[in-house]
């Protein structure tokens, strides 16, 4: 199975100070874990009574009361709706509770991140101590420390509340030495990115007392390392590398670890969807690509291989401009070498280390097609004779227009093209697409109307039209040619073929 972007169940993050240890659980419901299926339906997952984890000496579980249809699952419901669901109707602290422990040594510190449907305003206890919620944008988390540290600590809630995710644990402990000193390994860095196809050598290892080391990775269809700290990315996916000793007469046994992910280096628009297909998934953007429309909201552009696409209007890490357009415009090529992240809305992409300025640019023709289906989505087209029975919105509304073969097409008026009166005009618009529930859904934004070059503009509302030829001769029947067209105070040319 293709493992997703940011798809990991339990990962070790060890990074030795003195002699503390830290060990984080993370819960986003991409990979089956703990006995448990990963499922994405949040309105009806299968719940069970509660699980456990075991790695490296930390011990996780949970586990609830009896009351029926409620437990647990391991849910993606995109965005803060994944990690370990907690059914709701929970009516005492005994019903959900959490274990965690530390067999050779004491946990001094514990975290735990948590958001649901609702405001939060249940309470956590800790070892019976009630604690504070702090804020973390959407998402809560209560901490929780103690000095002389605990081989178990419990976690529960005080009070009713109604469905909850919780999204990461995290301990941080002391391990028991038998007396040694701690080895004193650590890198840098906790995480870190690489790129599949690129291999990378991993960030400096501390080894202040000279031990040998032996280096592994967790998962070798993600990536390997050899005797000298250099990976080799093999899939995408997350793993932990780590440099382990087993120490000597003087230091005790341990390890330094960092929390490795691996992601795809796309050639094209369509892998660069493909490969980040969830919300927050990541993707190496390793080909330039053309701006095709730019506007205060967003840029589409198209790849060497006329793919489609749209970037969401969001502030780069490295930008002082809030808006794309600000820095794109039509014609403008930006280079690769840049991060893309799956934004979920409107099927788009988030932008980080984008370049913030670029000076090529070429220009660009839209095509002139007769229809339109989803392989043309978020291409800039010229529609050719659209037949309007009303007026066009002049709002954000929706119109239905036909084209000669009598295909009808939905068009939403999403960036305030002009209105103009019923008639039959060439189109040119963005084709959008998206899914509402299991419907395909495909839509055209104008962009603006032109007299259909094919097509007299004769209806309803023109019934009143006096035509004129090019000499200003009124013409009560016209025939093949150029003519101005006057309904009331307004004049139109038209071409009649």
């Amino acid at each position: 199975m293709k493992k997703s972007l940011l798809s990991i169940a339990t990962v070790a993050l060890a990074a030795f100070v003195a002699n503390a240890d830290e060990y984080k659980f993370v819960f986003d419901g991409t990979n089956d874990m703990g006995g448990l299926t990963r499922q994405t339906d949040i309105k009806t997952p299968e719940c069970v009574d509660g699980f456990s984890l075991s790695e490296e000496g930390v011990d996780f579980s949970i586990t609830r009361g009896s009351d029926a249809g409620k437990g647990f699952a391991l849910v993606n419901g995109g965005g803060n709706n994944a990690g370990i669901y907690i059914s709701g109707g929970f009516t005492s602290i005994t019903d959900t509770k959490i274990t965690l422990s530390v067999p050779n040594g004491k946990i001094t510190a514990a975290k735990v991140w948590l958001s649901g449907y609702a405001a939060i305003t249940l309470d956590i206890s800790f070892n019976g101590k009630l604690v504070e919620s702090l804020g973390d944008g959407p998402i809560y988390y209560w901490p929780w420390s103690d000095n002389s540290g605990v081989e178990t600590l419990t976690l529960e809630w005080v009070g009713t509340f109604d469905a909850r995710y919780i999204h990461s644990i995290e301990l941080s402990y002391t391990p028991d030495l038998g007396g040694k000193k701690a080895c004193g390994l650590s890198f840098a860095m906790k995480d870190l990115d690489g790129i599949l196809g690129k291999d990378f050598k991993s960030p400096t290892l501390t080894n202040p007392n000279k031990l040998d080391v032996n280096w592994s990775s967790s998962d070798e269809n993600v990536a390997t390392v050899d005797a000298n700290g250099t990976v080799t990315p093999t899939g995408i996916g997350q793993t932990v590398i780590a440099a382990a000793t087993s120490g000597n007469d003087d230091y005790a046994a341990g390890n330094a670890k960092y929390n490795l992910t691996i992601i795809g280096c796309a050639e094209n628009l369509v892998q660069m969807k493909d490969m980040a297909p969830y919300l927050r998934d990541r993707v190496y953007v390793d080909f330039p690509m053309t701006v095709t429309y730019a506007t205060g909201l967003y840029a589409f552009v198209s790849d060497s291989e006329g793919n489609g696409g749209l970037i969401e209007n969001t502030k780069d890490k490295g930008s002082t401009s809030t808006t794309i357009p600000t820095i794109y415009k039509v014609g403008n090529i930006i280079p690769g070498g840049w991060t893309a992240t799956n934004a979920f809305m409107y099927e788009s992409v988030n932008w980080q280390g984008i370049p913030s300025s670029v000076s090529e640019t070429v220009e660009v023709v839209y095509p002139t097609v007769s229809s339109v289906s989803r392989e043309d989505e978020d291409k800039v087209v010229i529609l050719k004779d659209v037949k309007f029975e009303s007026r066009t919105p002049e709002t954000y509304a929706k119109v239905s227009g036909t084209t000669p073969d009598n295909k009808t097409y939905e068009f939403e008026n999403t960036f305030g093209a002009n209105s103009r009166p019923a008639g039959t005009y060439d189109v040119t618009c963005i084709v959008r697409y998206s899914k509402i529930g299991s419907t395909d859904y495909l839509y055209l934004a104008p962009l603006d109307y032109s007299e259909s070059s094919s097509a007299c503009n004769m209806n309803v509302e023109d019934s009143n039209a006096r035509y004129f030829d090019l000499n200003g001769v009124e013409t009560a029947t016209p025939n093949k040619g150029i003519y101005v067209k006057k309904t009331g105070s307004n004049t139109t040319k038209v071409i009649i073929k």
